[in-house]
């Protein structure tokens, strides 16, 4: 979970039984990445822009980031960290709650908050039906590679989508849960955060949280899956 493509490569340069399965699982690794951060992170930011938008906030459109352009929402220290462990982040879109006059506060930081992973979601059971259709033509080499780099890149998308709807600070499923948690509970969290954010990722390191975190990725790329039923593979 944690080894990116350069980790990757440096042990691949460094080892004395490199396979083409070596350099082919390499390849489609750096393939992934890069779509995640010039395709998956600026189509989330620009999701949660879109909605504050349309929920009457025009920071981000004032802040330049209403765009897809993908160099308008790189974080630089984010992108090395998606390369070397394949974790990352982009620049966080600015948002100003007050602003989204058209709803109220709680409807406008769940809807603002949701719409991140709704975005990488729908994006990856695009790129599930791309990669079917390609399936279609499992003669093709080219077409076997590229399928299999869109399907990882799936994985990926849904697993940041699952991986930042879970419910502590600072990550979107907190801003959600916080529209309907008593006011203490959220005081009582969000003054903890470090101390809880710090036991999480240890459970992350060691790898308490692979199964859940597994099981509930499996379940939604099952149904994105079963949602592309009308394509015969």
């Amino acid at each position: 979970m944690f080894k990116g493509p350069l980790l990757e490569l440096f042990g691949l340069l460094f080892s004395s039984n490199r396979t083409n399965a070596d350099i082919v699982s390499v390849v489609l690794s750096f393939f992934s990445v890069l779509v995640i951060i010039f395709v998956i992170f600026p189509i989330r930011e620009f999701a949660r822009g879109f909605v504050a938008k349309k929920l009457g906030d025009d920071t981000p459109e004032h802040a330049g980031r209403l765009t897809l352009n993908p160099f308008a929402h790189i974080d630089p220290m984010g992108a090395l960290m998606m390369f070397l462990f394949r974790i990352g982040w982009s620049k966080h879109m600015p948002i100003d709650i007050r602003r989204c006059n058209k709803v109220k506060a709680r409807t406008a930081v769940a809807l603002t908050s949701l719409a991140g992973s709704l975005a990488n979601i729908l994006l990856s059971y695009l790129l599930i039906i791309i990669c079917k259709i390609l399936m279609l033509n499992m003669t093709n080499i080219v077409a076997i590679y590229i399928a299999t780099g869109l399907a990882m890149t799936a994985q990926i998308s849904v697993f940041l989508a699952v991986f930042n709807l879970i419910p502590i600070p600072p990550f979107d499923g907190f801003s959600i849960l916080a529209t309907v948690l008593p006011a203490k509970a959220v005081y009582f969290m969000e003054k903890n955060q470090q101390i809880i954010y710090l036991i999480f990722f240890a459970l992350l390191m060691f790898g308490f949280l692979d199964i859940p975190l597994g099981f509930l990725c499996n379940c939604v790329m099952w149904l994105l899956d079963k949602a592309s039923f009308f394509i015969p593979v």
